[in-house]
Order: structure tokens, then C-alpha cells, then sequence
């Protein structure tokens, strides 16, 4: 180390009492004295009054033990609040000797007089004697011989900054800017997605409204509102939205589908207030009929029997208009007469009570209801069984109002054959007496147990309403009859609804009793014959949906000859 010399010993400085120390650790030498050290060896930055205070040997000792450790309480001080945010970081301790004043020692380390008398607190008139100690406050300031300070993380001594000598170090890795940047450029794109996961959505939901409400007016959305109008709250089938039947059906899960008929798919659905339904996905629809779907629905909607599935509400914001009936649980009258296993099928006292509760929910449409509605596609398919085994005629998808001064409709010919009324194939127009017919076919499948189009039991491969017409004729209805019915003992009892078939079956329509006739002649004869109540059937069938796998459907451009037989 170059003599003559300044060096900076940098220490911890704490608090002793009221006093700012640094305690020094010394090995006495020959003739040491608190005297020679205080003075000479520490250059007065302690006193012998301090020493003796720290030590054991006594203040005027003069011979002190060679090799002995003594503790040196050194002075010093720490910036002050106001002194640090000046810039400065340290205060130095400094022993004034002869020919010091206070210009001379502020141009050795580079700070202001001004700085030097507040550090001491001193005044420009107070003396400055020689071997005492005072602080100079050290900071960045600039100094053209030596610096005294630290600059601060990342900073280098260099030019005035601020009032501080010091300047960014262009040698060292910028760590907390960079981490500054780059945590502002994630939280920007952070904002940045979550601001286009927001449009993204607004705008798809936007799109998704436009859609819905362009559809809902396009499957007559307006209309059937105006249309139920006048009818109050309690008078008018619900307007469901499409979000509140996917959420019914789990989405149309295939695990709620209950079956497929000619004109849609229906699931299994439950409300939100626990009303199970069934919900019909409509297979086509023709938007020139829009108006007539929509009267349709409205009058659906006010028809109120128990032995009619109830229309509860309908949703026109999808591409095909859906429907939501009442759940019938119980399958079709089809699936419990066809079934394999006769031990399970229906009584024929089921199946007397069946028939005269169709006969009531089609006579109601026909005359009862407020504007009389032709089924038009009347089959065991098409009635459905509740837990009680209570038939409910369903499945209006061919359905038509008619005007009250009108007795027939003409359209294209529409139904299932086998149940298909010949006199309407011929013409195009069907009347009451259409569904009269097909009434018919059903009381004879009843009776029989056999299907129209696959009964196969006749040697000149007649089908089932021709042969059992035959039959009639001959007085051999025994022949054709199903065990089950066979075997009550019923004799009288089947041969009247058997000649009530004939009646429903005669090939000129006005020959034929209307619905309201058939009603009555049935409850009739359970009155008179004294027919016993429902009876529970032992097995059950959870489907409640039409099944049409087998059965063929024909329109206007069929040319299937209808088989008959004329009576």
C-alpha cells in the first residue's frame, strides 16, 4: 500500500447506549498506554476514557500487559433519514490534524462544506480543532480524485445522474428490467387473450341470437305467439328455448332415446321442475305449411282428454321445429299384443277397455273439441299405455284441423298401410270416416293378434282385413281369433265388437258409424255384458314411444293396391 496515504476501513456501526460504536479488537504491544493508542495507534478515533470504560486495566495505567487483547470502541455514526435521500451512503469518520479547516477537508473527499456542519452540527463560525474526530458525509458526488461511495445495484461512478455520480452499467445484465418487461408483456397478453376469449364469445353468442331468433320467426314463432293471445296463460302450450331442452336430454343423448317414427325422433327429457317428457325432433317440415304447423300446434295445445297425450309446449329455435308431450311410460298397445310371450299379453278385457277409451279420445276430436282434428294415422303404434295400462292416443304428426263448415279434407295421401282408408287412396279426401276405418283395423288386431301387413295365416294369401271380413261372412271368426281372446269365454262379447268392425270397415265411408256411434255402442256393451274394471297387466315394456320399424308408409305416389274384400 502507497504511505502518506488515505484508506477507508469500512465497518458495522451500532448503537451503545446513546452512542453510535464500532467495537475493535487490539493485541497490546510493548510499551502500549491507553494514551499511545487512543492518539497514535487509532489516530483519536477513540479516547483513553473509552478504553478504560471497555476494559480492566485502569485508566492511568501506563505499562499495559504485552499480548493482552483490548476491545477499542471506535466512533461512528450512520446517515440519517434526511442525509439518505440527499444520496448519501455512509459516514466517515476523520481525525482533523494541523493545518485542517473545513475547505481543505471538504475538496479532499469531494462534498459540500454545507453537508460537513449539519453532519456535526456545527456552524460557519464554529472552530475545528486539531485531534478531534468529526463525520463527513459521503456520497456520489462528483470528485476528481477518489471516490467514497457506492453506487447503487447496477449503476456505475461516472457523471452526474440526478445529483449522483453514477450511471448504468453497460457491462451488467439489466436482471430487473428485463423481468419489469417481460412480466408487462405477459400481463399485456394476458389482457390480450382474455379481452379475445371475451369477443370471441360475445360475438358467437351475438351470432347464435341472430340465428335463433331468424329461425323462431321462420317456423312461426310470431305468429303462434299472436296466436295464443287470446287464450291467457293457463290456455296456451310453453315456449321452450333450445338451451332448456338440450339440458332436458342431456344434449339428445342416446341413452334418452325411446324410439323413431315416420316423422321424427323422440327423447326422454326431464324439466326443470321434474316433469319427464317426451321430445320430438321433427324430421322434415315444409316452410310453404308454416301457418298450417303452427295452427296445428295451437289447437293441439287446447285439446284437453285423459286419454290423449298432452301437447305441453314446443321449441322453434332449431332448423326443425320440436315438440314436447307427456311421458307415457308403459309402451304401445302394438308392443304388448304383438309380444312373444302370450302369458304377458294384454286381457281381452285390457283390450276391450283399450278400445272404448280410443274410441272416446277420437270421437272427442272429431266432435268435442273445439275445432274438430282427423288423426289420420290411427294404430296401435300410436297408442300409448301409462303405468296404469290406460290408452292415450298419440303421435299427431298427420294431424289436420278442419274449418267447422268443411267435411272433408283433400290432400296427399299420407298414413301407414294396412290402416289406410281405400276410399280416401282413391280420392285424396279424407273425412271422420277415414279414421273411422283405420279405428276398425285396430279393433280386428285387437281380436286377432295379428298385424295387417304381415298376417300371412290365409291359404289365398289374403291380408289380415280381407280375410277376417271373409271369415265374418262365413261365420268362422274362431278361426282367425288370438288365443288370448279365444280362451275368455267371451263369446258374445267379442262376436258384437267383431260385427262393430265390420261396420267400421265398410268399404263405402257413409256406411260407416261415425266415432261418436262406435263410442257409445262400445260403452254399450260394457255396460250391458257388466265388463269388469282395469285389470293390471304383469309385464311392462319402458318404452313409451311409437315403434314404426315394421310398419310401411305410403304417400300419393304409391300405387299399392289396397286388398278388400266388398260386404
Amino acid at each position: 500500500m502507497p504511505l502518506d496515504k488515505l484508506v477507508n476501513v469500512p465497518v458495522p456501526c451500532s448503537c451503545t447506549g446513546s452512542m453510535y460504536l464500532h467495537q475493535a479488537n487490539y493485541t497490546l504491544a510493548k510499551d502500549d498506554s491507553y494514551f499511545t493508542i487512543a492518539n497514535d495507534t487509532f489516530q483519536g478515533l477513540t479516547s483513553c476514557q473509552a478504553l478504560a470504560n471497555q476494559n480492566y486495566f485502569e485508566a492511568d495505567a501506563v505499562d499495559l500487559a504485552e499480548g493482552a487483547q483490548l476491545l477499542v470502541p471506535l466512533r461512528c455514526a450512520c446517515p440519517s433519514t434526511g442525509e439518505t435521500t440527499n444520496g448519501v451512503k455512509s459516514m466517515l469518520s476523520y481525525l482533523v490534524t494541523w493545518g485542517d479547516s473545513a475547505e481543505s477537508i471538504v475538496e479532499i473527499f469531494g462534498v459540500t462544506k454545507q453537508s460537513v456542519l449539519e453532519a456535526n452540527m456545527m456552524t460557519t463560525d464554529s472552530v475545528i480543532f486539531p485531534f478531534t474526530t468529526i463525520l463527513i458525509p459521503l456520497n456520489c458526488a462528483k470528485n476528481s480524485k477518489s471516490s467514497f461511495c457506492y453506487c447503487p445495484n447496477g449503476y456505475a461512478e461516472d457523471v452526474l445522474r440526478n445529483g449522483l455520480n453514477c450511471m448504468p452499467d453497460r457491462k451488467k445484465f439489466p436482471f430487473k428490467q428485463v423481468i419489469v418487461i417481460g412480466a408487462g408483456i405477459g400481463m399485456g397478453f394476458l389482457c390480450l387473450s382474455l379481452f379475445s376469449y371475451w369477443l370471441y364469445r360475445y360475438v358467437r353468442k351475438r351470432r347464435d341470437r341472430m340465428v335463433k331468433e331468424k329461425l323462431f320467426k321462420q317456423n312461426g314463432g310470431l305468429l303462434l305467439q299472436q296466436k295464443f293471445a287470446p287464450y291467457g296463460r293457463d290456455g296456451r302450450a310453453a315456449i321452450f328455448s333450445e338451451e332448456d331442452l338440450q339440458r332436458a336430454t342431456d344434449n339428445y343423448s342416446q341413452s334418452r332415446f325411446l324410439g323413431e317414427g315416420g316423422f321424427g325422433t323422440v327423447y326422454k327429457g326431464m324439466l326443470p321442475d321434474g316433469t319427464i317428457v317426451a321430445v320430438k325432433k321433427s324430421k322434415i317440415i315444409d316452410r310453404c305449411q308454416t301457418e298450417h304447423f303452427i295452427n296445428e300446434v295451437v289447437v293441439l295445445s287446447q285439446v284437453n282428454h285423459r286419454n290423449i297425450v298432452k301437447l305441453i309446449g314446443c321449441c322453434l329455435e332449431t332448423k326443425l321445429p320440436l315438440l314436447v308431450f307427456e311421458f307415457v311410460p308403459n309402451g304401445t298397445l302394438s308392443q304388448h299384443i304383438h309380444q312373444q310371450d302370450k302369458d304377458c299379453s294384454l286381457s281381452w278385457e285390457d283390450r276391450y277397455r283399450i278400445a272404448c277409451e280410443v274410441a272416446r279420445a277420437v270421437a272427442y276430436m272429431h266432435s268435442a273439441a273445439s275445432i274438430p282434428i282427423y288423426h289420420r294415422d290411427i294404430k296401435p303404434s300410436n297408442i300409448l299405455l301409462d303405468d296404469k295400462y290406460t290408452a292415450k292416443v298419440s303421435d299427431f304428426g298427420t294431424s289436420r284441423p278442419v274449418p267447422l263448415e268443411k267435411t272433408h279434407l283433400t290432400t296427399a295421401v299420407q298414413g301407414t298401410f294396412g290402416y289406410l282408408d281405400p276410399e280416401y287412396f282413391r280420392s285424396s279426401q279424407f273425412t271422420d270416416k277415414s279414421d273411422v276405418y283405420s279405428f276398425g283395423v285396430v279393433l280386428v288386431e285387437l281380436l286377432t293378434g295379428h298385424k295387417p301387413t304381415s298376417f300371412s295365416g290365409d291359404e289365398d294369401g289374403r291380408h289380415l282385413v280381407a280375410s277376417f271380413v271373409m271369415l265374418m261372412k262365413e261365420s268362422r271368426l274362431s278361426k282367425i281369433l288370438d288365443p288370448v281372446v279365444a280362451n275368455e269365454e267371451k263369446a258374445e262379447e267379442v262376436l258384437a265388437v267383431a260385427m262393430l268392425a265390420m261396420r267400421c270397415l265398410k268399404m263405402n265411408g257413409r256406411k260407416r258409424p261415425t266415432m261418436r256411434e262406435v263410442a257409445m255402442e262400445l260403452e254399450g256393451l260394457r255396460k250391458s255384458q257388466s265388463f269388469s274394471q282395469t285389470s293390471q297387466n304383469p309385464c311392462a315394456s319402458e318404452d313409451g314411444l311409437p315403434d314404426e320399424a315394421n310398419e310401411e308408409s305410403i304417400d300419393s305416389t304409391s300405387m299399392i293396391e289396397l286388398l278388400s274384400t266388398p260386404y
